[in-house]
């Protein structure tokens, strides 16, 4: 590091720094949310609120911390910091986050349970515990595929689009502590590299659909919809069952308070490796 660290405006371009900075500090600290790969689909799509974006950058250029949000419904946003360690308890992340914490908005942020740090910076920030996440890793064991002949699943196209908007809002209608995907998110899923989507139907009906990244072999899965009335019927399984059909291991998160879907998990082989506090500053 050389010199001063100052904090400004966020400019897209530097994205590719900023997913070096997160990297760095997650390296050295694993409570450090893996945001890196996500941060250009959300600074280029419809819900970045680039004006309450901020980086904290050295004399020489070096990025040493970061601050953003994303528009997640009306008043609220998501929200997320991240500062070198080196660097913390020196007031860097406040700054940071200063623009979003005077926006006048709700801000929705999660820590891992055992990120002491991270949980004191956003109690010290003014924000409340309101919920959990749990973590869940799944390490390769054969999954048994229950024979549903009625049902067909196949891989979704961009032509999709319209359709994967729709089912995700009916999917997360009502669900207060769900990260549905957005219109522009969803678009996402069909541009980027190491992409899968996977759609459930019957007689040409759209049931649900499960997304994710590739990571290797392993499938980080992001959301997994399945519109109400379908619901208790298989489609669930059957889409993560046929996802995860070809990977050596998945990861996933789900609200702690949505027993139905954990249920599903364990009964997938899936297991708890971390728990997130969700955290609210009204």
């Amino acid at each position: 590091m050389s010199g001063v660290v100052s904090v400004r405006e966020f400019r897209i371009e530097d994205l590719d720094a900023s997913a070096r900075f997160c990297d760095a500090a997650r390296a050295q600290d694993s409570a450090v949310e893996p945001f890196s790969q996500r941060l250009g689909v959300i600074a280029t799509g419809t819900r970045a609120a680039l004006e309450l974006w901020r980086v904290a950058e050295d004399e020489e250029g070096a990025l040493h911390g970061i601050a953003f949000a994303a528009f997640r419904e009306a008043g609220v946003f998501d929200f997320y910091a991240a500062v070198d360690p080196a660097l913390r308890r020196q007031g860097l992340g406040r700054a940071l986050a200063g623009p979003a914490l005077s926006s006048g908005a709700v801000l929705r942020a999660r820590v891992r349970e055992d990120a002491k740090a991270g949980r004191a910076f956003l109690s010290s920030l003014g924000f409340v515990e309101t919920g959990a996440q749990l973590v869940l890793h799944w390490n390769g064991k054969g999954i048994e595929q229950v024979p549903m002949p009625a049902l067909r699943i196949r891989a979704g196209t961009a032509k999709d689009q319209g359709l994967l908007e729709r089912l995700s809002g009916e999917a997360w209608k009502g669900a207060p502590d769900a990260f549905a995907s957005r219109a522009d998110e969803i678009a996402q899923l069909f541009g980027e590299e190491g992409r899968v989507v996977l759609v459930a139907e019957s007689e040409g009906k759209p049931m649900g659909y499960v997304s994710g990244v590739q990571l290797g072999r392993t499938l980080g899965i992001e959301e997994v919809a399945v519109v109400p009335e379908f619901r208790r019927m298989g489609i669930g399984r059957a889409l993560v069952a046929h996802a995860l059909a070809k990977e050596q291991g998945a990861v996933l998160s789900v609200s702690e308070s949505n027993k139905p879907a954990r249920a599903l998990y364990k009964s997938l082989g899936f297991t708890q490796t971390a728990r997130r506090l969700v955290f609210e500053k009204r």
